[in-house]
């Protein structure tokens, strides 16, 4: 009951927050390493500077709070202030190492640690800043708060409750300790293969990193202006494309690669993998026809494979114009991306898995009518009964991605945008996609910036979150 009534304990939130602090500190080190092997010694310094500022003040948190235990509250507290406060910490090198303003640095670095990958940088911003977003979209793909749990919290409660507020409650070792290093472990060998594939596709040592990075964080920054299309020949999408499909997909699939054939066979058999590729294959099929009509059937079959993939995975590369596609291509993009990957993966969107019990409650309202009204019908999928809070949650979560969409959009048609395309820019930025129709830009209005701003993080945290931390009873004793 305590738990219910007693606002947020604003200590432990700092003292966690502290912790926090000391990773991102160790994050901002790595674009300084960057800046150091391309000789920018400016740049270098602000990154090194802020690194230390950072690590101090966590420090400084860490050992002055007292401990306490983390609660609900405190974790989803934690797992809504953390993109935006990572975002600020990044913003300051970015603005003070290419010169543009803090509040578009602030956008960039929104965009990269939520795997957004909407830009308004200009195009001479130099090779650190290109693998700086890089980076934090890779760090914002495995979560700030997995690397944390790696390496900086003891096990117990608190970890735990941080983990399921920031990750879920789906574990794939026996404790959340140790999923949270099998997770690390996944993600890096997956980066590494998606990093080798590209070198040997022909692409250079700077930008397989990059577009490594970016890739399996299904987070869609590329080091050409064209996106992918800077990039000749057909197999660096490809690789591209295998590199972010291993991103959109469960973690906890791969853990089941060595059982051999039972563990194919128990991946093939997963009820979000099958409905994903279902999704996947009818998404391609229909950009394909509507594509089919600007194009010649060989360019129209590969640009619509790669952008249905791309808009499904919310990875947001490009090989294409998007904003010269007809209309009835960017919606069928749209409802894409409204859709998005796997749970357990570094996708947005809604999530295959959300959708699926969507479905199965549906299904279930017509089969009541054919059953007595005293029968007992629990809500089953894939054989696991879905329990009731988490019905709500669900239900809860996809009317308030609608209604973020339908506010977002009119915000951008109040400026004249058409209605098509404002769906399309509001539903990328909430579903972290990054593909844009050319709207996104540093000419756009500052309304229409921080309006993707506010949906990209939204996106990435999940709303709910963020409505917890505006909740007067979050902080307020009632």
């Amino acid at each position: 009951m305590y738990e219910l009534v007693s606002p947020v304990d604003l200590s432990v939130v700092l003292k966690y927050t502290g912790r926090l602090m000391m990773a991102i500190a160790v994050v901002l080190a790595v674009p300084m390493a960057m800046a150091i092997v391309f000789m920018e010694s400016y740049t270098a310094a602000v990154y090194g500077l802020t690194a230390v500022l950072v690590a101090c003040g966590g420090f400084i948190l860490v050992k002055v709070l007292p401990d306490g235990e983390l609660r609900w509250k405190e974790s989803l507290v934690i797992a809504a202030i953390i993109f935006p406060f990572i975002a600020l910490l990044n913003a300051f090198p970015f603005a003070l190492s290419t010169g543009m303003s803090l509040s578009d640095s602030f956008f960039e670095a929104v965009s990269g640690i939520t795997t957004t990958g909407l830009s308004v940088a200009p195009a001479d911003v130099g090779p650190v800043f290109l693998f700086a977003r890089s980076w934090l979209q890779w760090v914002g793909g495995i979560g700030i708060v997995i690397l944390v749990l790696s390496v900086l919290v003891q096990p117990g409660t608190s970890a735990f409750r941080l983990f399921s507020a920031n990750v879920g409650e789906n574990r794939i070792g026996p404790n959340v300790m140790a999923t949270a290093r099998i997770l690390v472990k996944i993600y890096l060998i997956i980066t590494a293969i998606a990093f080798i594939l590209l070198l040997l596709s022909g692409m250079p040592v700077f930008d397989s990193i990059c577009h490594a990075l970016s890739a399996v964080s299904t987070g869609g920054f590329s080091t050409g202006s064209d996106s992918i299309a800077s990039f000749p020949g057909f197999f660096i999408p490809l690789v591209i494309a295998a590199g972010f499909l291993m991103g959109a997909i469960d973690f906890g699939l791969y853990t089941r690669i060595s059982g051999g054939l039972s563990g194919l066979k128990e991946i093939i058999s997963d009820i979000q993998f099958r409905y994903f590729v279902v999704v996947l294959v009818a998404g391609f099929l229909f950009l394909l026809f509507t594509m089919s009509e600007g194009m010649s059937f060989t360019e129209a079959l590969s640009a619509s494979a790669f952008q249905a993939a791309s808009a499904l995975s919310t990875a947001g590369f490009s090989t294409v114009d998007i904003g010269a596609l007809s209309d009835s291509s960017k919606a069928v993009l749209t409802v894409l991306m409204w859709i998005g990957g796997c749970t357990g993966s570094t996708a947005g969107g809604i999530k295959i898995m959300r959708l699926v019990i969507l479905f199965a409650i549906v299904y279930l309202v017509f089969i009541r009518f054919f059953l007595p009204k005293e029968a007992l019908t629990p809500l089953k999928v894939g054989g696991d009964v879905v329990e009731p809070d988490q019905i709500y949650h669900i239900l809860t979560y996809v009317i308030l991605y609608v209604l973020v969409i339908l506010v977002s959009g009119f915000i951008f048609m109040l400026h004249g945008i058409g209605t098509g395309d404002a769906f399309f820019e509001v539903s990328s930025a909430l579903g972290t996609v990054g593909l844009s129709t050319g709207i996104t830009g540093s000419g756009m209005p500052d309304l229409m910036k921080w309006t993707l701003i506010v949906d990209m993080v939204l996106g990435r945290i999940e709303i709910i979150p963020v409505c917890i931390l505006l909740f007067p009873r979050t902080w307020i004793r009632r």
